[in-house]
Formats: structure tokens, C-alpha cells, sequence
């Protein structure tokens, strides 16, 4: 009954004076009193009067506010509890979102990380020494024409004096330098190579007896082999499968054109001088990203066992 009387007490037209620092305001009504407090202006502490009275109390001592007082209060408690539970879950989803980019950085580092390795060692991370493949250190040097067969590739002219100079064949004589039969030995590709160091220097002789300048890097193509040589494996095992029990050197040299792709290749083995892993290495090699260059081309010569030859 009491809060039923206070309440018909603020709606009644008393009027009200309130005081703010020194101030006296009003005379407002009692409701423009609690819609002053909702709004900020008044607070439960600031001191309100009757009109025509000089004894002033607070809005929490003035009986005809305490409901509205109470219900102000509380209302500000449940807001002050729920700007907490917000702040927690701001605080919360934050967190979780710093978790779920770190993990999102930690797989797509190993995917990528992953994705290299598969594609430079395999898609088990297998060594070079994998499944009974091993591959013996590459040499390079400049292309030179092979006797008996179809393309052959010799020194390019240098000399703007014989642009139509022919290449050497290896069934001239005089200046002309005969070529080393292909086929003839399984290592005749890494013999031929051992035998004469590979060339370092910015200079070298063609068969004629004529410099000309050396440009591709061998550093550099040594690099992509080793990046890339694991890629020859599968051509090796998906032979093995065809050939139960294969055991077999196998030395194989390919042509470095100037665009820096794979233009020519040789299988030093009668077995496998056509077949499906000669097209199998040749689609491959011509995937590996050398670099373009100018000058005389490189022959890459590599050489790989398969299984235990007894």
C-alpha cells in the first residue's frame, strides 16, 4: 500500500525543486524528476524539495521517489553485469581469435612445408637412397654431337664470320673432332665426363679450335638438380613394377636449351633408350626451372642404380 501511495505521489502535481551546485532549478514536476534521473541528470544522491519548502533531502530520503529510486538501482546493476559479461566474452572471442590465426599461420606453414617436401623428396619425405634408388653426383659440361643419332647437338657458332659453319659430326678430319659413340658402355655418359673436368671458367674451345664465351651457371644448375632430382624416383619405381627384380645402372645425359627447359635427353642403357621411362624422365626433366641463358648449351649428365646388381 505504502509503494502504491508513492507512487501516486509522483504522478500527483506536486511540484519540485532540485538543487545543482549552488543552484536552485524548477519547479519541475515529479515525473520530469525520475525521467531527469534516467537520464542522468539527477542521481539518487542529488537534493530535491517541495515547492515553497527550504528543507531539502535526497532523491534516496524523499519517500515519493524510493520505489523509482529502487528500481534505478537495480536496473544499473544488472547493466553494470551484463557490460561485465560482455567485456569477458569480447575478451573471450578475441583470444580465441588470436588462437585460430596462430593455428591457421602454424598449418599453413606446414602445408607449405609439407607440399615442398613432398615435391622434393617425395610424398613420404623417401631419401635419395629410397626404395633401392641412388643417384650419383651430376656432371656438367657443354653439349657436344653424339655419333648415331638423329638430333645431334654441337658447339653453336660464336663467329659472326661463319654463321653457316656446320657443325662437326665426327666423320670429318682435319680441325673436325670425332664424337664418342652413345650406347656403347652403360657408363659411357659418366666416364666421358669424369675423364675431362668440367669447365668453370668464362672461356672455352669448340672442336675448330675457336673461344667462345661460356655462359650458363653451373652452380645454379647444380642447385635445381638437387631440388629436383627426387622427382626422376617415381619414373624409377613405376619401371621396378613393370620389371620385377630390375637391378641396373642407368646414366642418361639431357640438353640445357637457352629458354632454360629440357630439350633433349639420352638413356645411356639398350634397355631403356625408348620406352615408358624414357617418356617418363623427359616429361619430367622438362618441368625443372632452370634458368635462361645465352651462349653454348649444357648437357647435364646423371646416373642411377637401381636395386643390388650382383
Amino acid at each position: 500500500m505504502l509503494a502504491r501511495q508513492q507512487e501516486l505521489a509522483v504522478d500527483s502535481d506536486v511540484q519540485w525543486l532540485f538543487r545543482q551546485g549552488d543552484l536552485v532549478l524548477g519547479p519541475i514536476t515529479a515525473s520530469q524528476v525520475v525521467e531527469k534521473l534516467y537520464t542522468g541528470e539527477l542521481t539518487p544522491d542529488s537534493p530535491v524539495a517541495p515547492a515553497g519548502e527550504r528543507d531539502f533531502r535526497t532523491l534516496r530520503d524523499t519517500a515519493a521517489f524510493q520505489v523509482h529510486i529502487a528500481r534505478f538501482e537495480a536496473q544499473g546493476r544488472v547493466a553494470a553485469t551484463m557490460l561485465v559479461e560482455q567485456a569477458k566474452n569480447q575478451r573471450r572471442v578475441k583470444v580465441l581469435g588470436g588462437v585460430a590465426a596462430g593455428v591457421a599461420l602454424l598449418l599453413g606453414v606446414a602445408g607449405w612445408y609439407l607440399a615442398r617436401n613432398a615435391a622434393v623428396h617425395g610424398l613420404f619425405g623417401e631419401g635419395e637412397e629410397g626404395d633401392g634408388i641412388t643417384m650419383d653426383p651430376p656432371t656438367i659440361r657443354l653439349a657436344r654431337s653424339r655419333a648415331g643419332d638423329e638430333d645431334l647437338f654441337a658447339y653453336p657458332s660464336n663467329d659472326p664470320r661463319r654463321p653457316d659453319r656446320p657443325a662437326s659430326t665426327g666423320t670429318g678430319t682435319g680441325t673436325g673432332t670425332a664424337a664418342k659413340p652413345a650406347g656403347t658402355a652403360a657408363g659411357t655418359a659418366v666416364a666421358s665426363a669424369t675423364s675431362r673436368p668440367p669447365r668453370t671458367g668464362s672461356v672455352s674451345t669448340d672442336p675448330d679450335g675457336l673461344e667462345m664465351a661460356q655462359q650458363f651457371d653451373q652452380g645454379a644448375i647444380n642447385r635445381v638438380v638437387a631440388g629436383n632430382r627426387n622427382t626422376l624416383f617415381r619414373c624409377f619405381k613405376e619401371e621396378a613394377e613393370r620389371t620385377p627384380g630390375l637391378a641396373a645402372k642407368i646414366p642418361m645425359e639431357f640438353v640445357i636449351g637457352n629458354d632454360g627447359r629440357v630439350a633433349k635427353l639420352w638413356v645411356d642403357n639398350p634397355q631403356f633408350k625408348q620406352g615408358p621411362l624414357y617418356d617418363c624422365l623427359f616429361t619430367e626433366l622438362k618441368k625443372w626451372p632452370f634458368k635462361s641463358y645465352d651462349g653454348e648449351r649444357a648437357t647435364v649428365g646423371l646416373s642411377f642404380n637401381i636395386g643390388k646388381r650382383g
